[in-house]
């Protein structure tokens, strides 16, 4: 997996935390097989972040310090949708409304961080 590219000691921490716990909820819920091709979209969204600011129009911090919780929460929800049956609905809902919690705690959070080098 792509190693994420950090602002700072606090961005690293928050960001570590949300992910384990994205992908700790997609393979608790989840075959080998279709965790892996979620660990494949992360992947993705992660080399997008890191590479954000190259082009000519990419340049905001904030856009790019969100990139990861945003877009891995919109993942792991369709992850969830696909793979939601009768059997799992009831955890699934569950691990849906700790996640929706989870990344209004981390926008707030990183809205809070302090830009030392601006």
């Amino acid at each position: 997996m792509t190693e994420p590219i950090y602002s700072s000691a606090e961005h690293r921490e928050i960001i570590e935390a949300y992910l384990e716990m994205c992908m700790d909820f997609a393979k608790e819920l989840s075959t080998k097989s279709r965790y892996e091709g979620y660990l494949e979209v992360v992947d993705v969204i992660l080399e997008y972040h890191n590479g954000y600011g190259t082009g000519l129009k990419e340049n905001n911090y904030w856009d790019w310090v969100m990139i990861i919780p945003i877009n891995v929460s919109v993942a792991t929800n369709g992850f969830f949708a696909g793979i939601e049956t009768k059997g799992n609905r009831a955890i699934i809902r569950s691990y849906k409304l700790i996640l929706e919690e989870v990344v209004q705690q981390v926008v707030d959070k990183i809205d809070k961080m302090e830009i030392i080098n601006d």
